[in-house]
């Protein structure tokens, strides 16, 4: 079978040598976090910013924060300020931090690299460039590599067609998306071939398009074996299969899901919601719920193409102050703040958070993940 075309231009992009990340980035200062008052847990962060600011040997496996190597410090580091964990959540630390561990060798950086790229830590989001550093990661995680180029792929296929025609998402520059788009099959393939690469998020994602297209059965034996590395996927695996012995009422599937239910993952996408922003993704769900009456999601629509860019594209900082607003029954009002965390069906914060220490993972700050 050929390979997907993203994947194909995937492996002929350029080498890592001709994307560095800067070299100052060695001597730069730690960034610095207001924390909760823990005595401990900044001890333990100094001793980690300490570790990570000094040159090394190559990272080893040890777990204990003053053992460390400098690059598996530098990585933690970043993924505790990615997750808001043991510090509020602050993407630009967690980049610096993922480029630093890059800087001093760790065969994981990439990931950090290419996850900052997709969920835009310090700039907008960037598909691109992200498949720069997926290219990279193949030959140390090749099922982590080939999700994060499936989540790429769809941030780069613009919106869907809907029965009126609507403004396509502009990228960066105000330039329209690239094209072609992957095809839904090679989409697909990709998702499977990360998921039997052994990615616990491509499990989960697959699970749930399973459960989405009523397929309980492959389902479950998804997020079972994605359950060890990833808390969403044991989570919905434990749901899913309580639904199951309930009968799911009445004979209803148990996937089936309401405009209510597509409006609220729109909102996920679009706030950036437990994943990264993917305007074209919320627009697509935005459409689906609007298609089955929901009123919030056809007002939400207006609004979007009601300010569009100058070249008839999605205009992407409307998008964003769109983002916090809450489109009630009397039209568009400010919102409360973020939305709770989604209720039911989970995904992890993000692909990362299956390499955070058991220890670190119950030290969320507030305002984190």
């Amino acid at each position: 079978m050929p390979a997907p075309p993203v994947q194909a231009s995937a492996q002929a992009l350029p080498t890592p040598a001709e994307f560095p990340v800067e070299r100052p980035v060695l001597g730069d200062p730690s960034p610095r976090a207001a924390g909760p008052d823990d005595p401990a847990r900044e001890k333990a962060l100094q001793t980690l910013r300490n570790t990570a600011q000094a040159d090394g040997p190559p990272p080893h496996k040890q777990r204990n924060a003053g053992d460390l190597a400098p690059a598996d410090a530098a990585w933690l580091l970043g993924l505790l300020a990615l997750h808001g964990l043991a510090m509020p959540a602050d993407p630009p630390q967690a980049q610096h931090w993922f480029e630093r561990a890059h800087l001093l060798g760790h065969p994981l950086a990439p990931a950090g690299l290419a996850w900052c790229q997709l969920s835009g830590c310090v700039k907008p989001p960037d598909p691109a460039v992200a498949m720069r550093w997926i290219a990279q990661l193949r030959s140390t995680d090749g099922g982590l590599a080939r999700y994060l180029q499936w989540y790429a792929a769809k941030a780069m296929a613009p919106i869907s067609p809907h029965e009126n025609a609507s403004p396509t998402l502009a990228g960066r520059g105000g330039t329209p998306a690239a094209a072609p788009p992957p095809s839904p099959a090679a989409l697909q393939k990709l998702l499977l071939d990360a998921a039997r690469a052994g990615s616990a998020s491509a499990r989960n994602e697959l699970g749930l398009e399973f459960l989405a297209a009523g397929d309980t059965e492959k389902a479950l034996a998804q997020f079972q074996a994605a359950a060890a590395r990833s808390e969403a996927a044991a989570a919905n695996a434990s749901l899913l299969a309580a639904r199951i012995r309930s009968g799911a009422a009445n004979g209803v599937p148990v996937a089936r899901r309401s405009a209510a239910d597509w409006y609220d993952q729109a909102r996920r996408y679009h706030q950036g919601d437990g994943v990264p922003a993917n305007y074209a993704e919320a627009i697509r769900l935005y459409q689906i719920a609007a298609g089955g009456g929901d009123p919030k999601a056809r007002r939400m629509l207006a609004l979007i193409f009601s300010q569009p860019a100058p070249d008839g594209t999605v205009n992407i900082a409307w998008m964003q102050q769109l983002a916090s607003i809450d489109t009630g029954p009397t039209g568009a009002a400010p919102g409360a703040g973020r939305l709770p965390a989604p209720q039911g069906w989970q995904r992890d914060p993000s692909p990362l958070y299956e390499w955070v220490p058991a220890e670190w993972k119950a030290t969320a700050a507030p305002g984190g993940r």
